[in-house]
């Protein structure tokens, strides 16, 4: 009877366990997806893009955004992911040169670098925990 009711605590624990696993997993994506629709409508506010340059300026940095997830939460080694993260980045800027005239160009490699700035700070904050 002890050995029954010891194997059942242990599978509602390995249960909470995966639930807990998979709730922070989730939250991290919500978080990360949250962030990037407020860099990219400061992205599009400063910019003072409107209508189809607006649209394409969206769809480009969505896309984009969703292969750097993708390859973020894929296998490999973090070179070999970082190597393909700038090779991502390239090609969206390479996209956006084409979108956008020479100052609104500036303007998004601005903040781009201020955006690295803060995401460093966050990640030094959260690993000083």
């Amino acid at each position: 009877m002890a050995q029954i009711l010891n194997d059942i605590i242990m599978k509602n624990v390995f249960l909470l366990l995966m639930i807990f696993t998979f709730s922070i997993g989730f939250a991290q994506d919500i978080e990360e997806d949250t962030m990037f629709s407020q860099i990219l409508e400061k992205q599009i506010e400063a910019l003072e893009l409107t209508g189809e340059k607006k649209e394409a300026f969206e769809e480009i940095s969505t896309s984009h955004f969703e292969k750097m997830m993708e390859t973020r939460q894929g296998e490999g080694s973090r070179m070999s992911k970082f190597k393909q993260l700038k090779t991502l980045q390239e090609a969206k800027d390479k996209e956006l040169k084409e979108l956008l005239t020479e100052e609104e160009f500036s303007i998004y490699k601005d903040m781009q670098k201020e955006n690295r700035k803060m995401l460093k700070e966050r990640y030094r904050q959260k690993n000083k925990m």
